[in-house]
């Protein structure tokens, strides 16, 4: 066995058998072994077999505890016979114990002649280990090397010169400890004289370490517990007599502890001076800190009450207080001048941008559609600017909204006396400072007043100068001032109008925040308040003015088609308005959260005036005066903006986008806008509409948000409207009737028919047909592109036909029988044709004809000398009239069926054809009456139509 073999570690060992020393005096039952077989219990309990023989094994016996398990359990050595019989077996008799009795000794017995075999089958090698055993002995004894030898002192030898070196090796290396030791040891009870001064001797360090840490709140009590002890207690610092060095004493060591004592003084002097030297670092840097303008109000309140401790020579108060005047000063100009200057620069870069009219049109077209969308402006011509500008009034604001709070705040509780010097010292202190030191305080709170005033002015004047304010008063006498150079080139009004209610918002928050301190009357903040919003309302104005006069480049001529025969132009300009309208009324003050001028918030609660509104929230009149004008000029611009759409030619701001090939309506009819009559009469229905549907719903709604009066305006602008139709429809029209009127006098009066001479009429001449086809080519451009417009357009077309043939047979000198017959049937041709048609004062322009034509033929018949015979035959004429009247209806049916009124039901019809049978007879009837009186079949047939009538 070798050294190696026998190598442990004493831990390791006591660790395992439990031990607590390698030389236990008593046997020690260790948790190992016994919680080892106590943990294993559960399991070999259950499966040993019963000792006594009366059950296999005791598996049942699973949950009994573990104590109880060691103590039935043969391996433990805490086995208990009677808590084995007593658990496992407590019900077995005297036979079964006595059985159990006989089993245990065979079992015995068993194990004890299995170790005598055991013995004497292994008897060898029992022998061969002792021999072995002897041999080692023996060589370990008496070899040179062997550590049983006499001179290796049993192996100990070297042992022993390792340890006299580990020995020596101690000593050189704790010998200095233990002389530290020792020192060390002297110096604790050098100190424990000084025990008592330990505070005041480590005051000046531990004053330094709180400074440097910013812990000022402990630094100054612990000053102040220092100071208390060394004027108050100087005994409690050190542990000597101060009875020992009064005067007169007569002790003989009085003279070493007068000496003593002075000699402690000195010392204790020197330890004050490095504490007051610490305690003015401390006060320089309170009074730097009070000098930084990004600590809070209450950091600085704090900063103030512990230099208040110090009693300093300067008041912290007045060093806060004239530090942040000169820090709001020069921070609300450093923001407005750098600011300026953004806006100069973005303003710059947009004025060397050149902008034609279309360029703008085509910036407000998209405008227009964010404001129905309700998404940002941020791509908007000029939003650069106005974010620029936003950003001035913001920073502007937020530089003494954050900061005269905080100087006001500071200046307020030192007049209300929370900052006085000693406050803390005694309540004596604190109301004589009422009384002596209230005119500081006074003096004080009125420099700071002063000082404050003066910020608030500085705020109103850079913004007055910026924005160009000047007094509502005086300006609402006035004309609309002109555009101001701070609004940025190129903006639409409903970008200004966003980014100025942005800036309002700004302004009002800022100006609300300002108000609340109190610090002098509201008057002026709500006077730049009110001056801004009549300066953007003037903006907004302008603008609206400006861009109502070229809305009308907006105009594709795309249809709605929820609107019959207009376009969606119209509710381009109905959003434009309502937008301007809305944004004016926010803008001008107008804050009814309830009420949305023309928008999706507006309800019936809010109409009638507003009159459950609070009449604070009303618009002041001069705002409502220069609204309500731009409102009515920028209507007027659009209307004289629609002139020019119809009479111009077409020219889309997109030609890449836009095409001139329109379908119109459900019926898919493509109409091309490069026509001038497209235009016009899709201008003439947009004209109707926009008079009686927009423009009064929108007047509506302004006259009960501004709650004003435009019933007059509302009725001069009907009229403008009215004249304005007469323009475009009458251009429409003067073209078409030229061309019916000419063929008609074409073929009257030029076609070389002699109306005294010509024979009886067989049919209806053509050129009345070519003048009833213009008809129903006007009838069909006309229903094609604005379908209400044909009643009115053929009517007033019919008018013009019925006057212009007045005209052309009245240059007729004489009508023969043949002309009066040949007439009588064209006119009638056209009244029957164009009965639907026929207006009242077409209806009399004819029967003038009629008249015309039977004074004619009247003179003529008076020639003759007429009779009865040319009653007859008259009356056969007017027959064959008949005839021919009612062929050349039938033939002309399809080509004029468009003038036929369409009837519900075929009884209807069949009523009318009789109607139509007994009208033509009682025509021919007074016809022939007429004749035999002397009269012309003209004037019968006229006088028969009128009893038909």
């Amino acid at each position: 066995m070798t050294a190696a073999a026998l190598d442990f570690d004493e831990a390791v060992l006591l660790k395992t058998y439990s031990l607590d020393t390698l030389e236990p005096s008593t046997w020690h039952v260790s948790d190992q072994d016994d919680g080892g077989n106590r943990g294993n219990s559960a399991t070999s309990v259950a499966d040993e077999p019963d000792p006594l023989g009366l059950r296999p094994t005791m598996a049942s016996f699973r949950s009994l505890s573990k104590d109880t398990k060691t103590q039935i359990s043969l391996s433990s050595k805490t086995f208990d016979p009677k808590v084995f019989l007593s658990t496992v077996h407590p019900d077995a008799t005297f036979a079964d114990l006595s059985h159990g009795v006989t089993h245990l000794k065979q079992s015995i017995d068993q194990r004890s002649e299995a170790l005598k075999v055991l013995v004497e089958d292994n008897f060898d090698r029992f022998v061969a280990v002792k021999a072995t055993t002897d041999g080692v002995y023996r060589e370990m004894r008496e070899s040179d090397e062997g550590p049983l030898h006499d001179d290796a002192d049993y192996g100990t030898k070297q042992l022993k010169h390792i340890l006299a070196q580990a020995s020596a090796k101690a000593d050189q290396v704790f010998m200095p400890v233990l002389e530290n030791n020792l020192k060390t040891v002297k110096l604790r009870s050098t100190l424990g004289v000084f025990e008592r001064s330990k505070f005041f001797f480590n005051l000046p360090g531990s004053l330094s370490d709180s400074v440097e840490l910013g812990r000022y709140d402990v630094a100054l009590r612990d000053y102040k517990k220092g100071k208390y002890l060394l004027d108050s207690r100087p005994g409690q610092l050190l542990a000597f007599n101060t009875a020992a060095g009064q005067a007169g004493s007569t002790d003989p060591s009085a003279a070493g502890s007068a000496k003593q004592q002075a000699q402690q003084r000195r010392v204790f002097s020197k330890v004050w001076d490095a504490v007051e030297a610490t305690m003015k670092e401390m006060q320089s840097r309170l009074l730097a800190q009070l000098r930084e303008p990004k600590r809070s109000v209450e950091d600085q309140e704090k900063t103030i009450e512990v230099l208040l401790e110090l009693d300093p020579n300067d008041d912290p108060v007045s060093v806060y207080l004239e530090s942040q005047r000169n820090h709001i000063r020069s921070l609300m100009r450093k923001a407005y001048d750098s600011n300026v200057a953004k806006v100069d620069a973005v303003q710059s870069v947009g004025r060397l941008v050149s902008r034609s009219q279309k360029d703008r049109a085509r910036d407000l077209q998209k405008c227009v559609g964010l404001v129905r969308t309700g998404a940002s402006f941020d791509r908007a011509i000029g939003a650069d600017g106005w974010k620029a500008i936003h950003e001035l009034v913001r920073s502007v604001s937020e530089t003494i909204v954050g900061t005269l709070p905080g100087f006001w705040r500071v200046a307020k509780n030192h007049m209300e006396g929370k900052f006085t010097k000693g406050k803390s010292s005694s309540a004596a202190a604190s109301s004589s400072s009422g009384a002596g030191g209230g005119n500081g305080s006074d003096r004080i709170f009125a420099q700071s007043k002063a000082w404050a005033t003066e910020a608030l002015e500085a705020y109103i004047s850079l913004l007055s100068h910026f924005f160009t304010l000047t007094d509502v008063s005086i300006l609402a006498r006035q004309p609309l001032s002109p555009l101001p150079d701070w609004v940025p080139v190129g903006s639409c009004s409903a970008t200004s109008a966003f980014y100025m209610r942005a800036i309002l918002s700004e302004l009002i928050e800022a100006v609300n925040d300002l108000a609340v301190l109190g610090i002098t009357s509201s008057s002026s903040l709500k006077g730049l308040l009110a001056n801004a919003r009549f300066r953007f309302t003037e903006v907004l104005c302008h603008q609206w003015q400006e861009d109502a006069k070229i809305f009308y480049l907006l105009e594709d001529w795309t249809p709605n088609t929820e609107e019959q025969a207009t376009t969606l132009y119209l509710r381009d300009m109905a959003a434009f308005h309502k937008s301007n309208a809305r944004q004016a009324y926010h803008i001008a003050g107008g804050r009814d959260t309830s009420l949305d001028i023309g928008g999706a918030g507006s309800s019936s609660g809010s109409g009638g005036g507003g009159a459950g509104r609070s009449r604070d929230l009303a618009v002041p009149s001069e705002f409502t005066g220069r609204i309500k004008a731009a409102f009515l000029d920028a209507i007027y611009a659009f209307l004289d903006g629609l002139i020019q759409l119809a009479f111009s030619e077409y020219d889309p701001l997109d030609p890449a986008t836009s095409t001139s090939q329109k379908v119109i309506g459900d019926s898919k009819l493509m109409v091309d806008v490069r026509d001038l009559d497209t235009r016009i009469l899709l201008s003439v229905t947009n004209l109707t509409h926009l008079s009686k549907t927009i423009v009064p719903n929108l007047v509506n709604q302004f006259q009960d948000a501004y709650r004003v009066k435009m019933a007059d305006d509302l009725k001069t602008i009907d009229e403008v409207a009215h004249q304005l139709d007469g323009i475009l429809f009458s251009d429409f029209l003067r073209r078409k009737s030229a061309l019916i009127t000419q063929t008609l006098r074409n073929g009257i009066l030029s076609s070389g028919i002699n109306w005294q001479t010509i024979p009886k009429p067989s049919g209806v001449h053509p050129f009345i047909y070519e003048s009833l086809l213009l008809l129903v080519q006007i009838h069909a451009q006309v229903r094609a592109v604005t379908k209400p417009l044909v009643t009115r357009t053929i009517l007033s077309l019919v008018e013009d036909l019925a006057n212009e043939t007045l005209e052309c047979f009245g240059r007729i000198p004489r009508f023969g029988m043949g002309g009066m017959l040949q007439a009588t049937l064209e006119i009638e041709f056209i009244h029957q044709t164009m009965a639907q048609y026929i207006s009242e004062d077409a209806d009399k322009t004819l029967k003038r004809v009629y008249e015309t034509i039977s004074q004619k033929y009247q003179r003529a018949g008076a020639a003759a000398g007429g009779g009865a015979d040319e009653a007859e035959t008259l009356k056969r004429e007017l027959e064959r009239v008949k005839r021919a009247l009612m062929d050349s209806r039938k033939a002309t049916a399809l080509e004029f069926l468009c003038f036929r009124k369409a009837r519900p039901r075929e009884r209807d019809r069949e009523r009318d054809k009789e109607r139509e049978k007994g009208s033509d007879a009682a025509t021919a009837g007074a016809a022939a009456a007429a004749a035999a009186s002397g009269g012309s079949g003209a004037a019968a047939g006229e006088r028969a139509r009128e009893e038909r009538r």
